[in-house]
């Protein structure tokens, strides 16, 4: 058994996420660009997800909060799905409901699908017909051959304000989102 703190996970995530995108801002080899955009895109709704379980895990175990603590634990027994997660937990256990069609959650649940056609892709199967040849069951790659390094940017920006959002929901004021910030994702205030 390796003992952390509860932040140390998120940590170790959004820095992995930040050395991606920062690799992507010096690599000229389009595949390698590709390839670690899409690494990016799953890993920051990953880190979310991460953010979630553990944030509401020390949530239920303040006084305030621990009637909620079984009924969490039963959702992370369960595996419940992040949107499950994302819908039901600020809203039945911190009384704030999380508005997924405000900026920042509306980006992030993009963000999701975005990363559930890269993750969950299956081959549409496409023919491709030329003169005298005709090539049956192609896959239609968009979804990576599409991926820029400002995708990876916006996947590391939006994974750390879908952070400050669970964070403002939780009653953590304005000026100290900078600091809790740090304290859950590893980014130092500016």
């Amino acid at each position: 058994m390796s003992l952390s703190s509860p932040n140390q996970m998120v940590w170790q995530y959004f820095q992995a996420l930040r050395r991606l995108v920062v690799g992507l801002e010096t690599t000229s080899n389009e595949v390698v660009m590709k390839q670690d955009a899409a690494l990016s895109l799953m890993l920051a709704v990953t880190v979310v997800e991460a953010l979630l379980n553990i944030f509401f895990r020390v949530v239920v175990g303040e006084p305030e909060f621990t009637q909620h603590k079984q009924r969490v634990l039963d959702d992370l027994k369960k595996r419940k799905s992040l949107d499950h997660k994302l819908k039901k937990w600020p809203r039945d256990i911190l009384g704030q409901k999380l508005n997924l069609k405000a900026p920042t959650p509306k980006a992030f649940m993009a963000l999701k699908e975005r990363r559930n056609e890269l993750m969950h892709f299956t081959s549409s199967h496409e023919t491709l017909t030329l003169p005298g040849v005709e090539i049956q069951g192609m896959a239609d790659t968009s979804a990576l051959d599409n991926l820029t390094l400002s995708d990876a940017v916006s996947a590391l920006e939006v994974a750390e304000d879908m952070v400050c959002e669970l964070l403002r929901i939780r009653g953590i004021p304005e000026e100290q989102l900078p600091h809790a910030l740090h304290m859950w994702t590893g980014r130092v205030p500016v």
